[in-house]
């Protein structure tokens, strides 16, 4: 028997300790509006998860879901990540993340956000390995959407970084108030035909509708027009593909 739910009425940390009780083995399934999370408990023991770049960071994204529905289904094993006995100490210190996504939601309302390079706050900026690699992807105004998709880094990871720049003096930020096509938005989308890929549901009737439109030949803002979507909308929804690894990007040709 399935156990199904809204996380807006018992949150994640509700779901996690009712999994725990039953001292479930299986899937819990997380779906909001452009995410999909999977996290795979051993005995109540969550040791596996799946839906952002690894299951550290899909972890750490799932703790950022405040609504959306949630089902856990049992089974009799699940595959154990090497990052288990990680993913348990998180488990453990839930809270904090919690608290640090407190803190990033405030600073980042929404996903309609572009970031450009700005100037230093001073001559001398010390910075991490991880931030130039981040850095690299800004060399001209890019949406929070192309950012999060083209990132080495999972969501939380990438927009603590983002913020740490932002502090810097490093690029500076601002809220996308025109619907206009960007480099970034001159791709191809590609379905994947792995196993993976083709198994993978797809929730919501305009992410679905959209997969539906793709053909490879199409470019995104040609679908964005043909389903009466904004671009913005649009970047959502192919960040929800990409992230579930239901597509790919291909630059399109000059």
């Amino acid at each position: 028997m399935a156990l199904i739910g809204d996380l807006s009425e018992i949150g994640l940390k509700g779901v996690l300790n009712l999994v725990t009780s039953i001292n479930g083995t299986g899937k819990l399934e997380l779906v909001g509006d452009s995410v999909h999370i999977f996290l795979y408990f051993k005995e109540g023991v969550i040791v596996n998860a799946e839906g952002d770049k690894d299951p550290i960071s899909s972890f750490e994204k799932a703790v950022g879901l405040t609504t959306g529905k949630f089902e856990f289904v049992k089974m009799d094993t699940v595959k154990e990540s090497e990052h288990a006995k990680d993913l348990k100490t998180l488990t453990d210190n839930i809270e904090s993340i919690i608290k640090r996504w407190e803190l990033l939601k405030k600073r980042f309302l929404n996903y309609d956000i572009v970031f450009d390079l700005g100037e230093a706050k001073s001559e001398e900026v010390k910075m991490t390995p991880e931030e130039w690699k981040l850095l690299s992807l800004i060399r001209e105004p890019t949406t929070l959407s192309s950012l999060l998709i083209n990132s080495p880094f999972g969501e939380m990871k990438t927009l603590e970084i983002l913020s740490s720049l932002f502090d810097k003096g490093l690029i500076t930020l601002s809220f996308e108030t025109e619907d206009v096509v960007k480099e970034e938005d001159l791709v191809i989308p590609i379905k994947e035909t792995d196993w993976y890929a083709v198994n993978m549901p797809i929730y919501g009737e305009k992410n679905t509708a959209f997969y539906k439109r793709i053909d490879g030949k199409k470019d995104f803002p040609t679908i964005c027009k043909e389903m009466g979507i904004t671009l913005r909308e649009g970047r959502q929804i192919l960040r929800y593909l990409v992230t579930n690894g239901k597509i790919s990007l291909k630059k399109k040709p000059k």
